[in-house]
């Protein structure tokens, strides 16, 4: 009888033990999710910005050499047409680049992000 109630009293602590990972590894999800979401959205804050100003930079820039090439031609509608066709150009070059531009960076980031950290933990994890 004794040993029966050894091992129901093994057992309620195996089974406290699990609960008690169970519980540590669902934090552990939850601290690492959010630290990945952190990256992501803090790189995505900054793309953000630096977008916003580099298009006002741009804009700016494209109107003056717009009105500079229109006095130069003495045909403001020609200096802005010129710009157009230049921004048209940039702009199916970008889209045939978007691949090597924009989704194999991003792709490659995600995957730092997603990857080195997991394959990190496995080798912490290890034992020497």
């Amino acid at each position: 009888m004794a040993a029966t109630g050894n091992y129901t009293e093994n057992f309620s602590e195996l089974l406290h033990e699990v609960k008690r990972y169970v519980g540590l590894q669902k934090s552990f999800i939850m601290l690492d999710t959010a630290d990945k979401l952190t990256v992501i959205l803090s790189t995505v804050a900054i793309a953000v910005v630096c977008f916003v100003i580099g298009a006002m930079i741009l804009f700016f820039l494209t109107f003056a050499l717009a009105y500079w090439i229109g006095q130069m031609t003495d045909n403001m509608a020609f200096g802005f047409l010129c710009i157009a066709a230049i921004q048209l150009i940039l702009l199916l070059i970008a889209w045939r680049k978007r691949n090597d531009w924009i989704i194999q960076p991003l792709a490659r980031m995600m995957a730092r992000i997603f990857y080195n950290q997991e394959q990190e933990e496995d080798e912490q994890g290890r034992p020497d």
